[in-house]
Order: C-alpha cells, then sequence, then structure tokens
C-alpha cells in the first residue's frame, strides 16, 4: 500500500534524522543508518526494475523519497536545535545521493519523457519522479550531474521541469554550478518577467536557498524593480518564504533573521496590518529554540510592541505571544 510505505518511510526519516542530530550534538562521528538507505534502494529498485509495471504510482514513490522538512523535525522537539537538525537532514539526505548515485542517475533517465507536453496523471507522475531524483543528484558537491541540470533547464517545455532545474541549480554547494545559477536565474526572470505569478516562483526559489549568504541576497531582492512589499503575492514570495521555510537562515545564531522579519513587519504595519500579523508566525514561536534565539527573538518582539501606531492586529498577536 502506497500510503503506508510513505507513512513508514517518514518514520524511519525522523528517527534517523533524530538519531544524526544526536550524534551531531555529542560531537561523535556522524553514521546514517543503513536501514533508511536500504529502505530508499528497495524503492528506487522497484522503479527501474518495474518501469512499465510499477506496484505503486510513480508520485507516490516520489513522495516516499521526499524526507520531512526541517519545519516539522523542530515541531516535533522539546528544544529544537536548528544548526543540528539542518546539519542531520543534509546528513542524511547526502548519504542517499552517494550511496544510490547509480539509482537515481537510471530513475532521472528512464522518467525522461519524449512525448510532446500533456498534463495527464501518468506524465504529471513521471515528472515527479525525475526531479525527486534531480533534486538528490544535485546534493554533493563535488556532483557531476550540473551539465544535465542545465541541460534540464534549457531544453525543459513545461514550468514544473524548467522550475526544478533551476531550483536544483540555485540550491547546489557545488563549484560548477556557481556561474550556471546566476545566468539561469537571469534567463529565468528575463524569459517570465511579465508573468506576475512566475516572477514570484522566482523570488521564493532564491528565498528558499539553504545555502550561507541567503539573508544578504534576500535584502538585496528588496531593491529589485519587480519587488512591491505591498504586493501581497510578492511579499509572501520573499518575506514569507524565507522566514517560514529557509529555517536554518532565518534562525542562524546572530538573530539577523528576527531583526529582517521585525523591520518588515514594521513596514507592512503602516501599509497593511492583517499581513503584517501574518508574517509574525515564526517570531512567535520563540518557545521552542535555545535561550539564546529565544532571548533574541523576544527582544524583536517587544521591539514591534513598542512601535508608534502599532495596529491592533499586531498588537494581538505579539502581546499574546510574549
Amino acid at each position: 500500500d502506497g500510503f503506508n510505505r510513505w507513512e513508514a518511510g517518514q518514520r524511519l526519516a525522523v528517527d534517523v534524522i533524530q538519531e544524526v542530530v544526536q550524534q551531531i550534538e555529542a560531537g561523535a562521528t556522524v553514521s546514517v543508518d543503513e536501514r533508511l538507505i536500504a529502505a530508499f534502494e528497495v524503492n528506487l529498485s522497484e522503479a527501474v526494475d518495474g518501469h512499465k509495471s510499477l506496484k505503486l504510482d510513480k508520485a507516490m514513490i516520489a513522495q516516499v523519497l521526499d524526507i520531512p522538512p526541517a519545519s516539522y523535525l523542530i515541531e516535533l522537539s522539546d528544544l529544537a536545535n536548528v544548526d543540528a537538525i539542518h546539519a542531520a537532514r543534509e546528513a542524511v539526505r547526502n548519504e542517499v545521493a552517494d550511496k544510490l548515485a547509480g539509482l537515481l542517475l537510471s530513475v532521472y533517465k528512464l522518467n525522461q519523457s519524449h512525448s510532446e507536453y500533456n498534463a495527464e496523471a501518468a506524465q504529471v507522475a513521471e515528472r515527479a519522479l525525475k526531479n525527486a531524483a534531480l533534486t538528490y543528484l544535485m546534493l554533493p558537491k563535488n556532483t557531476e550531474m550540473v551539465p544535465l541540470c542545465i541541460e534540464q533547464f534549457e531544453s525543459a517545455v513545461n514550468m514544473t521541469d524548467t522550475s526544478s532545474a533551476i531550483r536544483a541549480l540555485v540550491n547546489s554547494p557545488a563549484d560548477a554550478a556557481r556561474d550556471a545559477k546566476v545566468r539561469a536565474l537571469t534567463e529565468f526572470y528575463n524569459r517570465w518577467r511579465d508573468e506576475p505569478l512566475v516572477v514570484d516562483q522566482w523570488f521564493a526559489i532564491q528565498a528558499n536557498c539553504p545555502l550561507p549568504g541567503a539573508l544578504d541576497r534576500v535584502r538585496a531582492l528588496l531593491l529589485h524593480d519587480d519587488f512591491d512589499i505591498k504586493v501581497p503575492n510578492r511579499m509572501r514570495a520573499l518575506i514569507a518564504q524565507f522566514a517560514m521555510v529557509n529555517i536554518v537562515n532565518f534562525h542562524q545564531s546572530n538573530g539577523d533573521g528576527y531583526t529582517f522579519l521585525a523591520d518588515r513587519v514594521l513596514e507592512l504595519n503602516e501599509i497593511n496590518p492583517q499581513m503584517a500579523a501574518r508574517i509574525l508566525s515564526p517570531l512567535t514561536r520563540w518557545g521552542k529554540f535555545d535561550l539564546t534565539r529565544q532571548q533574541l527573538m523576544k527582544s524583536e518582539l517587544e521591539r514591534i510592541l513598542k512601535a508608534k501606531n502599532i495596529s491592533n492586529d499586531v498588537y494581538e498577536i505579539v502581546s499574546k505571544s510574549l
């Protein structure tokens, strides 16, 4: 049963990641439980061996390959160690990418469609599985898959393949991807600059990048000609995505991410108080984190509370969270 396999895989992944978190906190050598690698191998092998007659839908296998996000792992923690959770999750993903590189590449190639684009379920599932494999193939710093990813970006005839390729490039730590991601982002923007929803996606892809320096990139994007904090979708694509999805960079230990969000809340308070209140939620979860981060988050909440002309919407959320 696909759902049961997915649920069992998610539980196993959580257990393994939490074990790696403990290893990191103890200063021990990181060792990823081979049972998780074996579980991934079963799913990938089935996707290769039974390419034309799978027991499970390809879209389900793609979901099985997607391990729980950092936000979920934080919610499971009494007191979350953000850096350790991120490092543990990346260690697990890189282990899968390293140990199962051959299978992942086979899955990617077998699900390359040469048919005319169609939104039918079978093609949607193929694209989902192919791009799940591409995500893993692009994880290692020494990956040789950058040209393959660039080729997909340049030849894609649908937004799913295009956005998956550019996301994999942007998130790649590989030196070979450094210049390619800049070119791809420029080309993507120039091609779709007249489509607001696609431009929103362009902002979100950059805001979500887990690599170091994300906050500086987001600050630079605030000055982009197409960014307007008064436009809710554009604001959510950049500011909310960074604060709510890019966990490791928003929660950097110096508190700069918290200051950035508080500044945007105060700015929005004058424009759209309801939206300002909504994007506050990452700061209100201060009780989940270590004492240093708690103090930094509460300090920003108190700064918001003391601001002049604070709206009722923002005041209610901040006062209750403190």
